[in-house]
């Protein structure tokens, strides 16, 4: 249930939140990646870095940063953080620290220690009393292995609670350690595991909660969230993330403010295909609900798209006006060789129906169209993408633009010259969780052989195989499993490459991208690069594109160039795979779509062979 402060009973289990408040929200963030001794640097803590800076600033935080900090640095930053000028006004504060550690303390870049404990004596109620009664959130990424001297967590925190001064009653001690709560990034005794390209396994899942859920739920369920992420977890790295020393007496919601996109036009397709390509992100991994009839809300912790109706579906469209506060953006999504009397029309119309100026309403050009003297305001995506980044910048949000090119970093460099002159080959299905890429291998075998259903999540758990003659070649179907999945260990990756690998090394081989129609994200172009890392930086030259739920675009009446004018991100990844792209409907069983693929791949091992 989405929290709001309108009941007042409720309201009362709440810390309160107002808009100066959060206004003057600050937090500290210290993050040791280069250490003296060059053997301890933490690799891939750069990416952690990245994300909660991001995170905490679109929380509406702003961050006092630190990196690579001595054992000392750590006390003086911290002693400096909670005399900060806005701590009399804030709501809350954050305070993560990400390092070596050990249990009850986090390691320098010198290698002295800084006891953890110090975190709660310098923001209690004694020594900074402009928090009293404000939500203080620690969060720990570090080890907490074992010593000869290892003293139980409990006994640790009495021992430092038990003394702030002989004149404290019992219950005053009780308020100094009061509204804390501490996530650390694994049980006492064990260890923390992070990846050198993607970053800490907790901090990355920790965000990822976090963008989809906060808006929602208060801290202790998105911590209880992050906890159940790493319990459904199949990776051999065993990890459980701990709340500890919780003493918040109500519930703590970060309340993000979003910013608000309303979408207009024909075809739904169009409208969830423009969210995507703003986000990058696939509608389907975003929290949404209805608002009115026909009418779905699509958020995450920036932004709140609201996906309309078609334009002659009976609606109440003064509505979506009603809302507090209004939209900020009122896009109106247009097809690929659109009428300008048509698309006025349709401003006009909503003009009528919403009481609202023509100008409220901005057209988004499909990509290929150019600003121009249009009878209606209009824009392209990339002005789209820059309104927003002055809106997230306005309110301390993630910018579109800010979003690293390479999110996993630079590759090793690998070369495959093999020639392909087999009339046997390969066809290994690559893609993630939902697409349909199971479905695909069914579809390309004729037959239901490939363990397949529909769903969001991935259904293969290791590489399949099965075979089947198409027009004389010998085709060997190859499905994979997610093994580029974020998440996924890089022990569990390797393990799934190899395989693959192995079971590619007879024949050719040809590697089909599956993607969902209107669904390609930043994800898939990180799949590609993966691919390159792992098969070697000329993949590409063997990939096809395969879309899958051809029938969305038979229905919205648009074409693969209407998509990739839509989509820019695919149209990228399809060039980059020598404009090879195939459309599939999986729930048809004909064999035109088949052969046009084995066409597809002909060709390719033909140009290849040359």
């Amino acid at each position: 249930m989405m929290a709001t402060c309108r009941d007042d009973e409720w309201a009362k289990n709440i810390y309160p939140v107002t808009k100066q408040s959060k206004s003057h929200r600050i937090a500290l963030m210290i993050n040791n990646i280069k250490f003296h001794n060059n053997s301890s640097d933490r690799h891939g803590a750069e990416k952690d870095d990245w994300v909660m800076f991001n995170l905490l600033q679109s929380l509406g935080y702003q961050v006092v940063r630190y990196n690579n900090l001595t054992g000392k640095q750590i006390d003086d930053a911290l002693t400096q953080f909670s005399q900060h000028k806005k701590l009399t006004h804030t709501d809350s504060v954050f305070v993560t620290i990400m390092s070596h550690g050990d249990m009850g303390i986090i390691s320098g870049t010198d290698s002295k220690e800084f006891e953890t404990e110090k975190i709660f004596q310098c923001l209690n109620a004694k020594n900074c009393p402009a928090l009293v009664n404000k939500p203080k959130i620690i969060i720990i990424q570090a080890c907490r292995g074992a010593q000869e001297g290892w003293v139980d967590l409990q006994s640790v925190l009495t021992d430092n609670i038990r003394a702030p001064s002989e004149n404290f009653t019992r219950a005053d001690r009780v308020h100094i350690e009061k509204d804390f709560i501490c996530f650390h990034s694994s049980t006492p005794h064990t260890v923390s595991y992070r990846s050198t390209s993607d970053g800490s396994f907790f901090i990355q899942t920790l965000a990822d909660v976090f963008n989809k859920w906060s808006h929602e739920y208060d801290i202790e369920e998105l911590f209880r969230k992050v906890m159940q992420h790493f319990e459904a977890s199949s990776s051999d790295c065993m990890q459980m993330p701990t709340k500890e020393r919780n003493t918040l007496t109500k519930r703590f919601y970060l309340f993000p403010d979003r910013i608000s996109v309303i979408i207009f036009g024909k075809g739904e397709l169009l409208k969830k295909a423009l969210i995507t390509n703003i986000l990058g992100r696939d509608v389907s991994e975003l929290s949404n609900k209805k608002f009115l009839t026909n009418t779905e809300i699509y958020e995450n912790h920036t932004y709140e798209f609201i996906c309309t109706p078609d334009l002659n579906t009976q609606c109440e469209y003064i509505q979506y006006f009603s809302k507090v506060p209004p939209p900020d953006m009122c896009l109106v999504v247009v097809a690929d060789g659109f009428s300008d009397k048509d698309v006025q029309q349709q401003i006009d119309d909503l003009s009528k129906k919403t009481g609202k100026p023509p100008d409220v309403f901005t057209v988004v050009l499909p990509l290929r169209y150019k600003p121009g003297c249009y009878s209606f305001k209009s824009c392209t995506i990339q002005q789209v993408f820059s309104e927003l980044d002055k809106l997230a910048a306005d309110r301390g949000r993630t910018l579109i633009s800010m979003r690293p090119a390479d999110y996993f970093g630079a590759h090793n460099k690998m070369e495959n010259n093999r020639k392909l002159t087999s009339t046997k080959v390969n066809l290994v299905l690559q893609g993630t969780g939902g697409t349909g890429k199971s479905a695909s291998g069914n579809t390309i075998l004729g037959k239901k052989v490939v363990m397949s259903k529909l769903s969001s999540m991935p259904v293969t758990a290791e590489c399949q195989v099965a075979e089947t003659e198409i027009n004389g070649k010998h085709v060997r179907v190859i499905d994979t499993p997610d093994m580029f999945d974020g998440f996924i260990e890089a022990s569990v990756t390797d393990k799934h490459v190899k395989q693959c690998k192995q079971l590619c090394e007879s024949e050719p081989s040809v590697y089909l991208l599956v993607m969902r129609v209107g669904r390609c994200t930043e994800r898939e172009r990180r799949i590609l690069k993966m691919l390159e890392k792992s098969f070697g930086n000329k993949v590409s030259e063997q990939t096809v594109i395969l879309l899958t739920w051809g029938g969305d675009l038979e229905c919205e009446g648009m074409s693969l160039e209407n998509l990739f004018s839509l989509q820019p991100t695919l149209k990228e990844i399809t060039e980059k795979c020598g404009n090879r792209c195939v459309v599939f409907e999986n729930s048809r069983s004909d064999s035109d779509q088949v052969e046009k693929l084995m066409d597809t791949v002909v060709r390719m091992l033909e140009k290849r062979q040359k």
